[in-house]
């Protein structure tokens, strides 16, 4: 259900990521607004998101792009909640396992109110990650060990999931500005 409503939103979506290719002129005709309407009530429609129940099975997906991090909260194949952030500087230099390592430490403590106490599974299109977080003796590196270390609250496994069907990938790639140093 999730996989299927983010591919309809990028069906939604085309007029408007026309009009950010890099020889486009910039014209807001009635498609682009038309579209726009159409993607602000699928994004809120009752069938793709709803309330959080603390009693269903709850997934954190999360991705890493060159440029951001993302995370998306379901319950049910329904979006709880979403959210994505840009990288800074220094992390844009991280190597990519750091940077999806990031980006579970992040959206964990982004959605910090609904999963802590909770059992969750978290699902990255990063396939060492389920090694890295699911084997308590696994040798990281030090930045990574420090993050596995402060997430040692929380109850959740790392499941691999190829990144053509993460629904976290276009959030990663258009993230909202940082509007903090901290991660």
């Amino acid at each position: 259900m999730l996989d299927v409503s983010f591919q309809i939103t990028q069906l939604l979506t085309e007029p408007l990521r026309r009009l950010t290719k890099q020889d486009s002129k910039w014209e807001w005709t009635s498609e682009q607004q038309e579209s726009f309407d159409k993607l602000k009530n699928e994004l809120v429609a009752d069938r793709v998101m709803s309330y959080f129940d603390p009693n269903k099975e709850t997934m954190l997906i999360v991705d890493a792009s060159p440029v951001g991090l993302a995370g998306l909260l379901t319950q049910n194949g329904k979006i709880i909640a979403y959210a994505s952030r840009s990288l800074t500087d220094v992390e844009t230099r991280y190597s990519q396992t750091e940077k999806e390592a990031l980006a579970i430490v992040w959206a964990i403590e982004h959605f910090h109110l609904y999963l802590y106490g909770q059992s969750f599974t978290l699902v990255s299109d990063h396939q060492p990650l389920e090694t890295i977080f699911n084997s308590p003796k696994a040798k990281t590196p030090a930045r990574i060990e420090r993050w596995r270390l402060r997430l040692q609250g929380y109850n959740f496994k790392v499941q691999y999931k190829p990144g053509k069907v993460n629904a976290a990938d276009y959030l990663s790639r258009h993230p909202t500005p940082n509007t903090s140093n901290r991660m």
